[in-house]
């Protein structure tokens, strides 16, 4: 053990090394090897503090997944409190581009620093953020507090990943590296639910936040007393600024402009800035090259895993529309609307369960993308028929069907990913490689999918309720109310017919947005059928599951 400023680190090695030497050790038969590795175990918290530890770790990556889609379902009491409805993008968007931005720049401070200190320092940033978010005075306020969480969330996120790479031995590895993925997504799938149960409470829709900082203040002792100091393999023994300095922090830069540039251009064209407006076209210009660059990175990610972005970008369509139309359709309360999304949610948790549990066992990849592909096709093209006439057991079997694809293939490139890489290089330090930029992949698509879409939803329920209300003498911030939540006062003075007419106008629109998700759907298909025919697993070597998501 190494000692830094009178504290004791843990220094692993990296495992490849570890992998080559023993090409030039005794053969060994694979029982003993195999207990050998379970005994070598690299931590030094064991019993129950270690325990105390993983609930925690756990807990910390079901808030990030939580915050993720908490927005889904108060942006009716958002904008019943705040009246600005042409920031409200930026409320369910600001928290993935937070996260987006600080996935690269984030990693590379666990491969260089202690991960305890960057734990607690991303947890106390997440809890500002949501500080931020819970007591905000203004919409800017609330959408800043939102992209600081987002950073917080990434730190979270990408240190329980690291910790549970660097403090297992390789055999239990796999599964505490699962956990995490199936800890996140229940967040993520639960986050409306949530959120609509404190909307419509006494609490408010604030206490969605604030109970950020309880759950933050239950783990405290643990993260304060219990977390070990891990520093990571391969950290350079530099000085603090010499480390720093090393960073690439143009890149950086550059890449976080690039993408706050792209997200202003896609939120405000249209509800702020005219299409044509001079600042529109000058931040799509500055946001360009740096997008074909990203664009490019992603075609090369293509031929190993091209299949992770694609459901990244189908989960959150369905997560926060399929509320939004019960709410206008059938009048439902938001914390009703969110639970109409059990079918859904249900059906993606048990799939995705299920992928973990069929991938090692069938080992043929494609297929799984193959199954899950179509599926998210079929589900998506049904839901793009919805309309006010249909019926809730349709939805609720289409939702389904695009829930059970979704969850066959949204976690499942992280198993493809790594064990591919393992197997390939033999090196955790590329496994944590792989997964950070699969990480990236998933946060940019997630991002992605909700600019698109609501830009596709304000801009098509604007023109269609501008016709279908014409005559009525509203104003363009009255109708941007009545698209932004049911507790709008428009819909109250409205005749029966003409209400009819105003949410089937709203519904066509929402429907429309399902032409990301066919698209992913497709996308997924085509990838499947341009995979390799190959085994992930060899056929008599044990089976290493690798999960995550963010």
């Amino acid at each position: 053990m190494t000692s830094t400023e009178g504290v004791e680190h843990r220094v692993l090695p990296d495992s490849s090394r570890s992998i080559k030497e023993s090409k030039h050790t005794s053969p060994e038969s694979p029982d003993e090897s195999l207990q050998q590795k379970e005994d070598d175990s690299p931590r030094t918290v064991h019993g129950l503090k270690w325990v105390l530890v993983c609930v925690s770790l756990y807990i910390g990556a079901l808030i990030y997944g939580l915050d993720t889609t908490i927005a889904a379902d108060i942006q009716a009491a958002i904008i019943e409190r705040f009246d600005n409805v042409e920031r409200l993008t930026w409320v369910g968007t600001a928290f993935p581009l937070g996260s987006v931005c600080a996935v690269l720049p984030t990693a590379a401070l666990y491969s260089n620093f202690d991960l305890k200190f960057l734990f607690i320092a991303s947890i106390i940033l997440f809890e500002a953020g949501s500080a931020l978010c819970a007591a905000a005075p203004t919409m800017n306020a609330l959408i800043v507090g939102r992209a600081i969480a987002g950073v917080g969330g990434s730190g979270i996120f990408l240190g329980t990943l690291n910790y549970f790479s660097l403090c297992t031995s390789e055999k239990e590895r796999g599964r505490y590296i699962s956990g995490i993925g199936v800890v996140w997504g229940t967040g993520a799938v639960l986050g409306p639910v949530v959120g609509g149960a404190f909307s419509t409470s006494a609490a408010t829709w604030r206490w969605a936040f604030y109970i950020n900082l309880v759950i933050a203040a239950l783990c405290a002792p643990v993260y304060i007393f219990y977390l070990p100091p891990v520093r990571p393999p391969g950290a350079p023994d530099t000085t603090v600024m010499r480390r720093l300095g090393g960073l690439d922090w143009v890149g950086f830069t550059a890449s976080t402009g690039a993408m706050v540039c792209f997200t202003m251009a896609l939120t405000f064209a249209g509800s702020i800035w005219a299409w044509g407006d001079g600042r529109t076209i000058a931040t799509f210009v500055v946001s360009g090259v740096v997008l074909v660059l990203t664009l490019l990175q992603q075609y090369f990610v293509v031929f190993t895993n091209c299949e992770a972005p694609m459901a990244a970008a189908n989960i959150y369509v369905p997560l926060y529309y399929i509320p939004i139309y019960f709410a206008f359709v059938h009048g439902d309360s938001p914390l009703m609307a969110a639970v109409r999304l059990l079918p859904y949610i249900v059906f993606l948790a048990l799939m995705n369960m299920l992928s973990g549990a069929l991938l090692p066992r069938i080992s043929y990849y494609w297929a799984l993308y193959l199954v899950g592909g179509v599926l998210m096709t079929v589900g998506s093209a049904t839901m793009f028929t919805v309309d006010i006439d249909t019926s809730m057991a349709n939805v609720y079997g289409y939702s389904i069907l695009l829930g059970a694809g979704t969850g066959l293939v949204f976690q499942a490139a992280y198993t493809v990913g790594g064990v591919k890489t393992m197997l390939r290089t033999g090196s955790g330090l590329d496994v944590q490689r792989v997964i950070s930029m699969l990480n990236l992949s998933q946060l940019g698509l997630q991002m992605g999918s909700l600019l698109i879409g609501g830009q596709i939803f304000q801009s098509l329920a604007m023109k269609n309720l501008t016709h279908a209300l014409r005559g009525l003498g509203l104003s363009q911030q009255d109708l941007r109310r009545a698209i932004a939540g049911t507790q709008s006062t428009l819909f109250a003075s409205l005749s029966p017919s003409m209400k009819k007419q105003a949410i089937t106008a709203i519904t066509n629109a929402m429907s429309r947005v399902y032409i990301i998700s066919i698209t992913a759907g497709a996308i997924t298909v085509i990838c499947a059928m341009l995979m390799k025919k190959e085994r992930l697993f060899p056929a008599a070597a044990p089976a290493m599951v690798i999960a995550g998501g963010a």
